[in-house]
C-alpha cells in the first residue's frame, strides 16, 4: 500500500513528496543507498559493502519509524527514527541524495518528521553530527536542536517536542 505524501517545492522550484516509508518502498530506498555518494558519508554510514547496506535499511525498517522524501519515483531522502529502550526519545538519522542537497529538502523533511514525531508521542529527538558539517549544524539549530554533549569529532544534539496545549 503506497502512502500518502504532502508535496512541497525545493528551493529551485522544483516539487517533491514526503511520506511515511512502507515495505513496498524498500527497493526505491535501497536503490537510492546503493548510489549514494559518498559513502560511508557520516559515522561509517550509509554502508559500503551492498549486503550490509542492505541489512542495514531492512534494520532501520524494522526497529524505527521510517520517512521519505521523493522526486517522482525515486527517493530522494531517508529518515530514520529510532527509538531508545523506553520509546519516549529516539535517535534522528537524515541522508539527503547528494544531488539533492542544498535545496531546502533536509529542512523540510525535518519538519515534516519533527511534527510526525509529536504525533507518535516522542518526548525528544537526537542526533549525532560531525563538527566539521557546518550546514546541518546551522540547519538543527534553526529547527531548535541544542548541544546536549561536544567532543572532538561529533556533537550530540537534542530537541524537547513542545504539544500544544490538551495534548500527550
Amino acid at each position: 500500500m503506497k502512502s500518502k505524501r504532502v508535496t512541497r517545492t525545493d528551493k529551485s522550484g522544483c516539487s517533491f513528496g514526503m511520506g511515511v516509508c512502507c515495505s513496498e518502498d524498500f527497493p526505491f530506498l535501497l536503490e537510492m543507498y546503493n548510489t549514494f555518494c559518498p559513502k560511508p558519508a557520516s559515522q561509517g554510514l550509509p554502508p559500503e559493502d551492498p549486503e550490509v547496506c542492505q541489512n542495514w535499511v531492512k534494520s532501520l525498517l524494522e526497529i524505527g519509524e521510517n520517512f521519505l522524501a521523493w522526486r517522482g519515483e525515486s527517493v530522494i531522502g531517508h529518515v530514520s527514527l529510532i527509538p531508545d529502550g523506553r520509546g519516549k526519545s529516539c535517535e534522528f538519522v537524515i541522508f539527503v541524495d547528494q544531488k539533492h542537497r542544498n535545496l531546502g529538502i533536509g529542512t523540510e523533511l525535518t519538519r515534516f518528521v519533527l511534527e510526525r514525531s509529536k504525533q507518535l508521542g516522542y518526548d525528544s529527538i537526537w542526533l549525532t553530527v560531525n563538527v566539521s558539517n557546518f550546514i546541518a549544524i546551522k540547519l538543527y539549530k534553526k529547527l531548535g536542536f541544542e548541544y546536549f554533549d561536544l567532543d572532538s569529532s561529533e556533537r550530540v544534539m537534542k530537541i524537547k517536542l513542545s504539544y500544544p496545549l490538551g495534548s500527550p
